[in-house]
């Protein structure tokens, strides 16, 4: 019986609905395009240029010419200060001048060390390896040689894929440099080496 029901109320025709525009609202849309198509009248009417005034480099020219020379006013620069301020003392390098950084190269050299201050071009060497009343010296020994199997494109130390062997008395060297020197504290750090199978990690250790 629900059913029957449900379907004689589904079959009565339902009401049309219609949308209808009253005569104030399009009176009002009326008068805003009628006050927008004035505006742009008066705007035609009063404006001084046109888009090819406008558009056009030269005064006086007709017709655009994209190969007309274009005045193009230049200004100059707002004007340096006379006085050049000097650089901060923080920013000068020490000149690797001292007696404490000819006595770290010299054994360096005698010992044939590589040190990472110089393969890297560090430019504070001289203030790290001279020292000074009120800092202490430091050197960085790079062991296991001066090449490296790496290809870092910001590093300045050299690269080889198969660069010359490990040396068996560097770790007596290193301790022989170490002594000498009597820094305030030695840095040790290496070069890779990708073409040991250990990468040099037994020298490393004997080191």
């Amino acid at each position: 019986m629900f059913g029957s029901k449900f379907l004689q109320a589904a079959a009565l025709p339902r009401p049309a609905v219609t949308v209808t525009k009253t005569a104030a609202v399009a009176s009002t849309d009326l008068s805003r395009l009628e006050n927008l198509r004035k505006k742009l009248a008066e705007d035609d009417a009063t404006a001084n240029s046109s888009l090819l005034d406008f558009a056009t480099p030269v005064d006086g020219q007709d017709e655009y010419d994209s190969t007309a020379p274009v005045a193009v006013k230049r200004r100059k620069a707002a004007s340096r200060p006379a006085k050049i301020l000097p650089k901060p003392s923080w920013l000068k390098a020490q000149p690797a001048t001292s007696d404490n950084y000819r006595a770290l190269r010299s054994t360096v050299r005698d010992l044939g060390l590589a040190t990472v201050c110089e393969e890297a071009k560090c430019p504070n060497i001289g203030e790290c390896w001279g020292g000074g009343d009120d800092s202490v010296a430091t050197a960085t020994i790079m062991i296991m040689g001066d090449t490296c199997t790496r290809g870092c494109s910001f590093c300045a130390v050299k690269t080889s894929r198969a660069p010359p062997p490990l040396d068996p008395e560097e770790p007596e060297k290193v301790a022989t440099a170490v002594t000498q020197w009597g820094l305030g504290y030695v840095v040790l750090t290496s070069v890779d080496r990708d073409d040991l199978d250990d990468q040099g990690a037994g020298h490393f250790r004997a080191v």
